[in-house]
């Protein structure tokens, strides 16, 4: 049996993030240009691209939502809801409910604050916004939270 070396997705899977940096400096070193390394939405394979992120392609909400927070600063959640969800032939509530919860968790874990009204959002650590485009929002409040059994 031959060993399966791209993930569902379609592309070449690295089995952690280590493994993935080192290919993505093995990469910038022979072809230069920089190439990141990310968590694929659809599992816990780790990609490469020298592409950058695109929106689009990023389809779980939360890193939608952190990915815009960083080139904008600020977002208007309920304008955000309608251009996530443009070109859908009716709403749909429950992607509303889950990007009003991802906000949430953003503000929980330090990376946003919101105003009284708690539908408008701003940047405040773009760094950890990034990450959680690297690896996910659920990925992030695990490495913020540590290994098991580990207390701060």
């Amino acid at each position: 049996m031959t060993r399966r070396y791209n993930c569902r997705c379609g592309k070449k899977r690295y089995r952690d993030e280590p493994a993935a940096l080192l290919a993505a400096a093995t990469d910038q070193g022979s072809h230069g240009g920089l190439v990141s390394v990310y968590r694929c939405p659809g599992g816990s394979a780790w990609h490469l691209t020298a592409a950058g992120f695109v929106p689009e392609a990023l389809r779980p909400l939360g890193r939608r939502l952190a990915h815009a927070l960083i080139e904008r600063g600020e977002i208007d959640l309920d304008a955000f809801v309608v251009e996530v969800l443009r070109g859908r032939v009716r709403p749909d509530p429950r992607r509303s409910r889950r990007m009003a919860d991802c906000a949430r968790q953003l503000t929980e874990l330090g990376l946003t604050t919101t105003d009284p009204s708690g539908r408008r959002l701003s940047a405040v650590d773009r760094c950890g916004l990034a990450r959680v485009v690297q690896i996910g929002l659920d990925g992030y409040a695990e490495e913020r939270a540590g290994p098991p059994g580990h207390d701060e």
